[in-house]
């Protein structure tokens, strides 16, 4: 990024990440865990600041889910059937109660609510979805009652380098102009998917940005490969979730984190990101979390504090029988930050 230190990656509050401990979390959840719930399989958590004061740790979580229908038991496998709001006083311990704030109503939807992505846009929660069609936007005063467009806003492509394939996962950010700017996922031929990048004036229309992918796997792209070996990132890039930051100089940076996989399967969370809001992006080499994990992270969501930052990701509850369902775990930057006390 234009060769200035001011762009490292990573410095100290974009990542690495490592786990969060049993005494840094309350609710009486299981640390690593921020989200454990097996009756709902809650995941992707998209986490949005309550008062949209960062030095105060008050924040909403919305989490895709699986409810049962019927009276019938959810099937971790199933897509997500609704999205549904935890908060947490102290930005991670997530309380038990819940609310479910979306469920598929609409003809488009093919009965899916996945991949939230929430922020708050002036006095407003706007959620951003994925469904079987492609990219919904859900809007509400309270956080609690959504009123949705009842057509995608961002649909497939035909014309394009997407080839038709229908955008999901989306990651969307508000930047100081009032614009919006909104990453998500493409899945290609061979199931490889890539991160396409599109701009918003009023967050309703959209416009793709570039004639190709803002992030393809390292091994396309010849970025992002090891000094050894291969890509961390070579065989998929996909849960795009933008963070807006500033440089110790005090230029616009826009970091994006992702689900990587590499062509054995392995998974981590990658971060590239750009000096300012346009441009390429330059990828770190090495994943900021997950790296030597067995339990396949995806689906990043970043939370940034004064002298902190938070990641949520969604990984494997463990590796024994039994244990595949999906949890998400929260992660901190930088290793020696010290956490206000846990609530409750």
């Amino acid at each position: 990024m234009d060769g200035s230190d001011e762009g490292s990656l990573p410095n100290a509050h974009a990542g690495p990440f490592r786990e969060i401990e049993q005494e840094e979390l309350g609710n009486a959840r299981t640390a690593p865990r921020a989200m454990d719930d097996d009756d709902r399989f809650a995941r992707d958590a998209s986490v949005v600041d309550l008062d949209g004061d960062p030095s105060t740790l008050a924040a909403a979580g919305f989490f895709a889910a699986t409810l049962g229908l019927g009276g019938a038991a959810p099937d971790p496998l199933a897509p997500p059937n609704a999205i549904v709001r935890h908060d947490a006083a102290d930005g991670r311990s997530f309380a038990r109660a819940s609310a479910t704030v979306l469920t598929p109503e609409l003809p488009w939807e093919g009965g899916v609510v996945a991949a939230p992505s929430a922020l708050r846009v002036g006095g407003e929660i706007w959620l951003y979805y994925a469904a079987e069609g492609g990219i919904g936007l859900a809007r509400s005063a309270d956080g609690a009652g959504f009123a949705r467009e009842p057509a995608p806003v961002l649909a497939p492509d035909d014309g394009g380098w997407e080839r038709g394939a229908v955008p999901g996962s989306p990651g969307v950010v508000r930047l100081p102009d009032g614009s919006f700017r909104m990453f998500y996922a493409v899945t290609g031929d061979g199931g490889a998917s890539s991160v396409g990048e599109a701009r918003s004036d009023d967050g309703l229309v959209w416009e793709r940005v570039g004639s190709g992918p803002a992030l393809a796997p390292g091994s396309l792209a010849g970025a992002g490969a090891p000094e050894e070996g291969e890509p961390f990132d070579g065989a998929a890039v996909s849960d795009p979730a933008p963070v807006l930051a500033v440089s110790a100089t005090g230029r616009p940076l826009l970091r994006v984190y992702y689900a990587a996989r590499d062509s054995h399967g392995r998974s981590a969370i990658g971060l590239a990101a750009r000096l300012g809001h346009d441009g390429p992006l330059q990828r770190a080499v090495a994943p900021v979390f997950g790296a030597s994990s067995a339990l396949s992270p995806r689906a990043p969501s970043v939370a940034v504090y004064p002298g902190f930052s938070l990641l949520f990701v969604t990984q494997a509850a463990g590796t024994r029988d039994g244990q595949g369902y999906p949890v998400v775990a929260a992660g901190v930057a930088p290793a020696d930050a010290a956490l206000p006390p846990p609530t409750p």
